[in-house]
């Protein structure tokens, strides 16, 4: 759920030394190809088109712009092959280690929804050992969500004691740091990575790990909300997902109203129209056994899978919430 940060616009304007001059206006175009990424993914698909043509730019960094705007498209295939591109050999991270963490944990993320664990895994480990080089504050925040996406696949592996161990490492440090700098980006990032525990646990069937969970990320939530700089629709994404998964918890109990309850809460919000709501939607109708309403959602859910490169049948959605590989 992380938000693509953007550069800073620099003149390119009375420089007399070209080497310099080159290496601003890339740092232009740079900030060209950002501002039109947060406003126009296609627009900026465009502009990096024309930059690659006239053979301006370091390729990776254009191919890591390249993964991020297909991710704000939803367009997870191009993703996957941008991102994959962006990561080879070292450049992008000697050019940009801020778009090497960003993409890398992008990349990570469609790969372990995808039940790709071991592949997610390389991407992430490599991404934290990068990042734990990094001693400045920067490095230190992309480290704790590296470890956080360590942990997740250790999970879905089976390794639950590693698992727990970099969960528990990497929220401490998390809420350490949005305590000391309450920034929207780092009460939106232990907000996430509390959420992504709760998630962990409920698609390994470990539903008492999960409810010990929730109040830690209901506290993540609330925090984060309450900042000035948190959009609606930020809230909602959090707030639409944390009901889904705690309405799952509430199940696994017995706690069938409650559990119907806070499933209705997420319904009556913009995350219930979101792929990862439609997805996460499917995953609690099937184990609550309402099956008319999965099946009246199956077209909108065929329609993800086959944009995902997935099978579109039900049998898919019943690996993918167990994220077993296919």
């Amino acid at each position: 759920m992380l938000c693509f940060t953007g550069y800073v616009v620099t003149s390119c304007a009375g420089l007399s030394n070209k080497e310099k001059q080159g290496e601003v206006c890339d740092s232009c175009n740079d900030s060209l190809v950002a501002q039109r990424l947060l406003a126009n993914p296609r627009l900026a698909l465009q502009t990096i088109d024309s930059l690659e043509a006239a053979g301006m730019g370091i390729p990776q960094r254009l191919y890591g712009y390249r993964a991020l705007a297909y991710n704000q498209l939803g367009d997870i295939q191009n993703l996957i092959k941008w991102g994959r591109k962006a990561l080879e050999g070292n450049a992008l991270l000697e050019s940009d280690d801020e778009m090497f963490y960003q993409v890398s944990d992008k990349l990570f993320t469609v790969l372990v929804n995808q039940g790709e664990t071991e592949s997610a895994l390389a991407v992430v480990q490599r991404g934290y050992d990068a990042a734990k080089e990094n001693t400045e504050t920067r490095g230190l925040h992309w480290a704790a969500i590296m470890l956080h996406g360590i942990g997740y696949c250790e999970m879905q592996m089976g390794h639950i004691d590693e698992a727990e161990r970099c969960f528990s490492q990497s929220y401490i440090g998390l809420k350490q740091m949005a305590s000391s700098d309450s920034s929207l980006f780092n009460l939106r990032t232990c907000a996430r990575v509390a959420y992504n525990i709760v998630d962990a646990y409920n698609s390994t069937e470990q539903y008492d790990k999960a409810a010990a969970w929730i109040e830690s990320a209901e506290d993540a939530l609330e925090k984060m909300a309450a900042s000035p700089e948190c959009p609606q629709a930020l809230k909602n994404d959090f707030m639409g997902g944390l009901a889904i998964q705690k309405a799952i918890v509430l199940l696994q109990e017995g706690r069938r109203a409650e559990a119907d309850a806070s499933y209705a809460t997420a319904m009556q919000l913009d995350y219930a129209n979101s792929s990862y709501g439609i997805v996460e939607s499917a995953v609690y109708l099937e184990r609550a056994n309402r099956m008319a309403e999965l099946m009246a959602l199956m077209p909108r859910i065929d329609s993800l899978s086959n944009a995902w490169g997935n099978p579109a049948s039900l049998a898919h959605w019943e690996k993918y919430q167990k994220k077993e590989t296919l």
